[in-house]
This record gives structure tokens, sequence and C-alpha cells, in this order.
């Protein structure tokens, strides 16, 4: 099987390819010219890595110390600006390259932080990050609120769960076959929360006009104690 070491580095690599392409297609429509896209889709492919590796202390920065890294991001970049450049994609593309994106820099970055000696709870909070502070900040250079913010977005929680998989299982399943499943659940979990629209639950004040439902449903059977039917 591959090592821990070799699997940490393709699977950034996978990842990298694949953000820097969401980058380029979240592009699309914003008026960006090549020079802004390419930008974009490096920052978007190297943001949550370079993230990770800071709050590490890992130096030099992954894509500092290769370079393969970056031309990789650029390249992805400039072949998914060129397919995509005057045809419409639709919106599933951006959101299942992303999934794989999450899914790849999720296991990526738990492996890091634990190779390196961090605490399994360290190791899951690297892989949010890995997999999430990229998009974010494509989402804020695009103008859009960050998916792992919406209320319709299950996405950060896709990676979590996948962490918390990944670490349990770890030194008990081979390194490698372990990252293959974690990154297979994170990505179907992921495109089953898009598919069935699944949400975590909203905080919503009390006396809007939509209050939490949770707290309705309670009082709503604290009524039918207090009052039961004769």
């Amino acid at each position: 099987m591959i090592e821990v070491t070799e699997f940490v580095y393709y699977a950034d690599l996978a990842g990298i390819a694949v953000f820097a392409a969401t980058g380029v297609l979240a592009a699309q429509g914003r008026q960006i010219d090549m020079f802004g896209v390419i930008v974009l889709a490096i920052v978007t492919a190297l943001g949550g890595g370079t993230l990770r590796d800071l709050c590490l202390n890992a130096h030099p920065l992954i894509w500092i110390a290769d370079p393969v890294l970056l031309w990789t991001a650029v390249i992805a970049a400039l072949f998914t600006f060129a397919v995509c450049r005057y045809r419409p994609y639709p919106r599933r593309a951006l959101l299942t390259l992303d999934a794989a994106g999450l899914a790849l820099f999720a296991v990526a970055g738990a492996e890091k932080a634990l190779s390196l000696g961090f605490t399994p709870t360290i190791a899951v909070v690297m892989a949010v990050v890995t997999g999430c502070a990229g998009g974010m900040i494509r989402d804020l250079m695009t103008v859009r609120i960050p998916g792992i913010l919406r209320h319709d977005e299950f996405y950060a929680t896709c990676a979590l769960l996948g962490a918390i998989f990944y670490v349990s299982l770890h030194g008990i399943i081979e390194s490698g076959l372990l990252a293959l499943i974690t990154i297979a659940i994170i990505f179907i979990v992921r495109m089953l929360a898009i598919v069935l629209e699944l949400r975590l639950p909203v905080f919503v004040l009390a006396g809007m006009d939509h209050p939490p439902r949770l707290p309705r449903l309670l009082r709503r059977l604290f009524k039918k104690s207090k009052h039961p039917e004769e």
C-alpha cells in the first residue's frame, strides 16, 4: 500500500487540482479576467493547505517546498478556463468538484497533523481547516456567503464527521485503505446532503417569524401533557 507521506502528497496534489477548477468555475459571470481567474484558482487551491501548515508550524509551506503543487494549480486553472470559458456549466459540476476537493483535503489535513505528532482533536480541526478554508476564501473573493456559514449547506460537518471517523480508526486499519474509505465517505455524505437538502438546525431568536422547530414542538407536547384529551 502507499506510504502515509506519499498519500498526503498525492491527496494534496489531487485536491489542489480539483479546488483550482472550482475557483475558475466560481469566477464565471463575475467579470474577472484571465489573470484574476488564475489568482482566484491558486488561492482556492492552496489556501486551506497554507493555513493548515501555518497552524501546525510546518515550514516551509508545502507549495513553497514543492513548486509542483503551485504549477498544478496553475495548469488546472488554465485547463478549466479554456474548457469552460465559452460554454455554460451545470451548478452540479461545481458542487461535485467541491465535494471531491473537500474529501481529499480533509483527509490530507488530518493525516498530516497526526504524522507530525499532534493529538486527534487537533487532527480533526486541521481536517476541517484544510477542507474548508480554500473554499471560504474563494466564496469571499467572489462576493458569496461562504458555504461553511450558509444554513442550507451541510458542508463543514461532512469534513468533521469524516475526520472523526479517520482519527478513530487510525492505527487500527491500514492508513492507505482508511484514507480511501474516509474520502469516499466524505464525498458520498456531501453529495447526499446536496441531493437530499440536508441541513443543520438554524439559530433564530425568540419572537422572530420562524421560531425554532424543536422548542415549538416541546411546547405543544407540554401543553398536551397539562391538558390531556378526555
